[in-house]
């Protein structure tokens, strides 16, 4: 197992844990939040949330990985001086446009309300639009460490944004206990947890580079660092495709939003409602289907996102080197990882729907939440992969090829959602984000071929995953359903559910042999059990 293979699991594994304590604490968050100030309520938050999303990702999407990338080639190139002045002049571009871009929310905050049908959604608006100017800064901080392989900053700072999110909670029950009911208002207190979260990150981050003092220190033998305009112009040339090709999907989700709110009225006036029950109809189911699937979709994606963003810095480093062995070697190992952990959540979530979202939310989003979940849980796996492979492509130079595939991905969905919300109401919104993003997933996988002449191990990544997640979740789900007959306690029957899950899931995987003994080297203390599975044969030679 090569160093550089075990430094990319190191940096995997902590932005992995990290991003799991994340998406425990935005469970934490959302879901009581969810419950609190109902599926009205989330409509008010999620509208404001979303704007602040599409913002979020066109101001910084494309800086931590431009800067990431940059500052790997100044080292690859011996240019050790050059890192910092990369990130200085980052910070006073980004900076000056994400303060353009809250003065601009804050302005047109009444416009875009009006436009979301919630003629009071500027409040929530105008709470969390600082947030678009502080996220900025800590982007490209993170950029800079991740450049570096240090991975520690990234996954604190996420750590601390969720955490200090909490706040928002704690606004919510000091206005409740208040006698606040009004929930538009309740929505402003957790929508203002997002902007203290966002507050502290930036502080934590802005310490941690100005106290920093190993990075860049042994600057001995440098070559001369390139002029001003010169890193400028290749921040810019960077970011603005991936930031374009990230916004690609956050426009499409906002778009999203407007079309199925609009096709839901559509579909609800067939059905013969009309005037203001109409309206609230539209805010409270669309309200149960993103407070109920947000927080539970995007739980698996805390691991395997991260995967991309750790794996990033070291194919830039290797193709750099023209070292394709080394780099097809970790393209390998981050397939076969996230085949691995994303199909059985895709499966779990899907299979173990009812008792889920039973567990966590009030009855007003049981209806809405189990049956879109159940289609949405089988996007879990293509989302995975779709970020994976925009990396990979990121990792040599093509960005714009990985934006047609987001292009092609957000036309498919816009297009499914008019159709399909039309025909079969909120039942066709998951049905469009599953076709959006194994559309993605499949035109990246053909690009890679062609461009990289890298071939996924179909076996590895999809086939043997799919036998052993459909194994376990099948039976994890005969498990729930039987018990559940004789056991009148939900939480013990999921329970019961999901051990049976992990210890069939295991099982067959060392059945299956997915493992190989490279595989198990990368894990902590993988040698040692590498060697006690290999003298059962449970793992490849």
């Amino acid at each position: 197992m090569s160093k550089v293979q075990k430094n990319f699991l190191s940096g995997a594994l902590i932005l992995t844990v990290a991003n799991v304590i994340v998406k425990i604490i935005g469970a934490v968050y959302k879901i009581p939040l969810a419950n609190l100030i109902t599926p009205t309520g989330m409509d008010f938050y999620n509208d404001a949330y979303q704007i602040y999303s599409l913002l979020f990702v066109i101001s910084t999407a494309g800086v931590p990985v431009a800067i990431a990338k940059l500052v790997s080639e100044a080292i690859v190139a011996k240019r050790l001086e050059e890192p910092k002045k990369i990130l200085r002049i980052s910070l006073k571009m980004f900076a000056a446009i994400s303060f353009t871009l809250m003065v601009l929310v804050i302005v047109f905050a009444r416009p875009l309300s009006l436009m979301l049908s919630n003629s009071s959604t500027n409040y929530c608006i105008y709470m969390i639009a600082p947030s678009i100017f502080l996220v900025i800064i800590s982007a490209a901080i993170k950029g800079y460490f991740q450049g570096y392989k240090c991975m520690t900053p990234s996954a604190a700072y996420q750590v601390i944004e969720a955490a200090f999110k909490l706040f928002g909670l704690v606004i919510i029950f000091i206005m409740i206990k208040r006698g606040i009911t009004d929930v538009m208002i309740l929505a402003c207190g957790g929508v203002l947890g997002v902007t203290f979260g966002s507050f502290a990150s930036a502080v934590f981050m802005i310490i941690r580079v100005l106290s920093e003092k190993e990075l860049g220190r042994d600057t001995e033998g440098s070559l001369p660092s390139r002029g001003t305009s010169k890193i400028a112009k290749n921040i810019i040339t960077l970011a603005i495709p991936i930031s374009l090709s990230s916004a690609v999907m956050s426009v499409t989700s906002t778009l999203d939003m407007f079309l199925v709110k609009w096709n839901l009225k559509f579909f609800y006036s067939a059905a013969g409602e009309a005037g203001d029950k109409l309206t609230e109809l539209v805010k409270s189911t669309y309200g149960a289907y993103v407070g109920a699937t947000s927080s539970l979709f995007n739980l698996p994606q805390a691991v395997t996102v991260t995967v991309g963003v750790a794996v990033l810095p070291f194919l830039t480093t290797a193709f750099a080197k023209k070292d394709r062995r080394e780099a097809f070697s970790n393209m390998r190992s981050s397939s076969k990882l996230v085949g691995m952990i994303a199909m059985p959540c895709t499966l779990g979530l899907s299979f173990l729907s009812e008792p889920i979202v039973k567990l966590l939310y009030s009855q007003s989003y049981w209806s809405v939440g189990i049956s879109t979940l159940h289609i949405l849980a089988l996007s879990v796996y293509f989302v995975s992969f779709s970020s994976l492979t925009g990396v990979f492509l990121q990792s040599v130079g093509k960005v714009s090829t990985a934006l047609l595939s987001m292009g092609f991905g957000a036309v498919i969905k816009l297009t499914a959602n008019i159709i399909m919300v039309r025909l079969i109401g909120i039942m066709g919104a998951p049905v469009g984000t599953f076709l959006c993003y194994a559309a993605i997933a499949i035109l990246n996988m053909i690009f890679i071929r062609k461009y990289i002449g890298f071939s996924f191990p179909a076996v590895d990544t999809f086939i043997k995953p799919f036998i052993c997640s459909f194994i376990s979740c099948s039976l994890a789900f005969l498990a729930w359903y039987f018990s559940a007959k004789f056991i009148h306690s939900n939480i013990v029957c999921l329970a019961l559910a999901l051990i049976v899950a992990g210890v069939i899931y295991t099982a067959s995987v060392l059945a299956f042999k997915l493992l190989s003994k490279e595989d198990m080297a990368l894990l902590p203390k993988g040698d040692k059990l590498g060697r006690l599975l290999e003298k059962y044969n449970l793992i490849k030679d």
